[in-house]
């Protein structure tokens, strides 16, 4: 069993570290499931990224360090708002809702870059007060960050109903799992942003405009009617 863990995590089970990675890999599944459903416009979607945050950030930042509430905590208001969002939408179903797909305006844009600053800072936390984040070696916590950044600012837009949202949450995952590959990453957090990946993928395509309507035969379009029709 030990060895298995190893395998997946590349930790000792037992300590601190394994614990960290383990509770992020889960976080991780939880949020690429919660994709899925929102792929389907599901507030059990939601639900799920309540869970991910719970289970990743938010325990780890009990456990170890209370420092990092000051992320964890935001994440957590992330879901929250996502689930009010989703409120506002029509139901459709049991747990359906009729999502207005739109497109991303500039307003959108200019949003979803300050809240990627915002959320960047947010994971950095005290490595950026304690200058950490700005020593030569540091643009591996810089990349891991805004990346983070990314995906939340995309949850953000998915709960708007932003189409392109998804494609920014595909991009981010990629580039974690680009970074991650550099480092010799556990099995288990590669499958877990590869699943991340192709939920994201699938939400974009889920979400696509639906057919347009046939139009109208020309004979049913011509006006005045003809009197050898009936």
């Amino acid at each position: 069993m030990d060895q298995l863990f190893f395998d997946l995590f590349g930790q000792v089970p037992g300590t601190s570290t394994a614990m960290i990675v383990s509770l992020s890999a889960l976080s991780t599944v939880l949020s690429g499931l919660a994709l899925v459903l929102l792929a389907v416009r599901s507030d059990l979607g939601w639900w799920a990224k309540v869970l991910s945050v719970f289970a990743g950030p938010l325990t780890i930042a009990l456990l170890y360090t209370y420092a990092d509430l000051v992320h964890a905590l935001p994440l957590m208001a992330v879901a929250a708002y996502g689930l009010w969002r989703f409120s506002k939408y029509p139901t459709a179903g049991r747990f359906g809702r009729d999502v207005r797909v739109r497109g991303a305006s500039a307003r959108a844009v200019a949003w979803g870059v300050a809240l990627v600053l915002a959320f960047t800072a947010l994971g950095l936390g005290q490595m950026l007060t304690s200058g950490l984040a700005f020593s030569p070696a540091a643009w591996g916590l810089w990349a891991n960050a805004a990346l983070g950044a990314v995906v939340t600012a995309g949850f953000v837009g998915i709960a708007h109903g932003i189409r392109a949202a998804w494609l920014a949450v595909a991009a981010a995952s990629a580039g974690f799992i680009a970074l991650f590959f550099a480092n010799q990453p556990a099995l288990a957090t590669l499958g877990a942003l590869v699943l991340q990946l192709f939920a994201a993928l699938y939400g974009w395509w889920a979400w696509r405009p639906a057919p347009a309507e046939a139009a109208p035969a020309a004979a049913d379009e011509a006006y005045p009617p003809s009197p050898y029709t009936t």
